[in-house]
């Protein structure tokens, strides 16, 4: 709970009424944004799932591709694993989506629906007017700051110095109505450009109107970062009626209402409590048989390593779901986890995945899992090239063990220099710039000079050295 509300603290410092001076630049909003991705990475618990990081922001690129005439960001957008239904965004196009949004989204369109509104906020640069406001207030507040504040209560404040003087404006910086108006509208603009239906998004903020009026009875503040008056809720449904259409979800991007039913119940295995998610399920399928609450209870059994309970409870759910191809990515995930690594090569050669609109990002994990796979069967060379051939992906950069395993495995055949660069990439996206400096350093004594990696690696130590030179300057412990 400590965390959620400082999520909440971030939030209220950095939004405020329209401000009357320049804006601080596109440049610093980058900084920012990625100054505190990176403290967000290390204190709280991200979802390190490929498939549904990969799924948010493929949902994402199609809101500012076919919604957005021009974005001076480039988005991304990151899954926190929590209950609670919030969701925020910080300078430069960083987008934060807790996993509890997903027990109350029940199509693609209302989380494309939050998604929109998300977008709003960093377009209209309300974050960049909220930091401008502060600092006229001489309220300092860098991204390290705000990171800082996330990691909880007064530690944080001991921490980066911040004073009471400084807290006590919190409710002064908070979004102002015409901010969260101007999100609205604009968020809807976007959606349904996008070709979303319209009635989903007063839908899920119905639903957001009522979880914050309980979370004000229970003073549950992380809710009030976006405030939902009747008003507000009314000017939706205004706009919405102007489409005189029935409701009816598009799924634009998946095309396919059951695999986001899939992606929710994965979702929620992951984030949820492992013991007390498996207890609630088995009481629900006692009192009732539903196919996707067993397929959660495998998903949930998997988490928590009841390997052979596990694969017993998916082939029951499989029996009643719709045929899928990527259910059986979810058995070869299983196979590969028990280590049954014959019976997970088996299905991953198997997979075909022609008849799905999603077929480029599963058919990345399915060879990244496959690379692994090979990689525990001791298949080196093959493993080597699936890895090689998945690097130049796009997607692969939401697989937050790839470069870790990448890395591992170029150790095991001797190739000392590449081994050490993956390190690199990986801590690096890690946000532990220390240690992948230390890997960089050391992939230069091995790497031929002039290669790709070699001028890449060494570009990286320059960069870090110089950020280390900038702490020491400044005094940054």
């Amino acid at each position: 709970m400590k965390k959620i509300l400082t999520l909440s603290l971030i939030l209220s410092l950095i939004f405020h009424s329209q401000s009357l001076f320049a804006l601080i630049t596109l440049q610093e909003e980058e900084k920012i944004g990625r100054e505190v991705l990176q403290e967000v990475s290390r204190s709280l618990e991200m979802l390190r799932d490929i498939e549904a990081n990969a799924y948010i922001n493929q949902l994402g690129d199609l809101l500012i591709k076919k919604g957005v005439s021009f974005s001076p960001f480039q988005f991304r957008f990151y899954l926190i694993k929590d209950k609670t239904f919030n969701a925020f965004s910080v300078p430069g196009g960083y987008i934060f989506l807790n996993t509890g949004l997903f027990d109350y989204l029940e199509s693609e369109d209302e989380l494309a629906a939050i998604m929109a509104h998300e977008v709003s906020h960093n377009l209209a640069r309300h974050v960049a007017k909220r930091i401008e406001t502060a600092k006229r207030m001489q309220i300092a507040l860098t991204g390290a700051t705000l990171a800082a504040i996330l990691l909880g209560g007064g530690q944080a404040g001991q921490i980066v110095g911040i004073t009471g003087s400084a807290l006590a404006h919190t409710k002064l910086l908070s979004y102002s109505r015409e901010d969260e108006e101007e999100a609205d509208r604009l968020g809807f603009e976007i959606f349904t450009k996008v070709g979303f239906n319209p009635k989903a998004m007063s839908k899920i903020f119905e639903k957001l109107s009522r979880e914050s009026s309980f979370a004000v009875e229970l003073n549950y503040r992380y809710l009030l970062t976006h405030p939902l008056p009747q008003e507000r809720l009314t000017y939706l449904q205004n706009l919405v009626e102007k489409f005189k259409i029935p409701y009816q979800d598009q799924y634009i991007l998946s095309k396919d209402p059951v695999y986001f039913k899939r992606l929710r119940a994965k979702v929620r295995a992951h984030s949820e409590d492992s013991s007390d998610l498996i207890l609630t399920l088995k009481t629900q399928l006692r009192d009732r048989e539903d196919p996707w609450l067993r397929y959660t209870l495998a998903m949930s059994l998997m988490q928590a390593r009841f390997f052979v309970d596990a694969e017993r409870e998916l082939k029951k759910a499989l029996d009643n779901l719709p045929a899928r191809d990527y259910f059986k990515l979810d058995l070869a995930e299983l196979y590969f986890s028990k280590g049954n690594y014959l019976g997970a090569q088996r299905l991953l050669t198997e997979i075909t995945f022609e008849n799905t609109a999603l077929k480029d990002l599963l058919e990345v994990k399915r060879k990244s899992l496959l690379a692994r796979t090979l990689l525990e069967m001791g298949a080196l060379k093959e493993s080597y090239a699936l890895f090689k051939a998945l690097e130049a992906e796009s997607i692969i950069a939401h697989d937050p063990t790839f470069f870790y395993f990448y890395a591992l495995l170029c150790a095991k055949i001797d190739l000392l220099g590449e081994s050490h660069f993956y390190f690199g990439k990986h801590y690096e996206n890690r946000g532990d710039f220390k240690t992948a400096l230390f890997h960089y350093k050391k992939a230069l004594s091995f790497l031929e000079k002039n290669s790709k990696i070699y001028v890449e690696a060494e570009n990286k130590v320059k960069l870090f050295e110089r950020r280390e030179e900038k702490k020491k300057h400044q005094g940054v412990k």
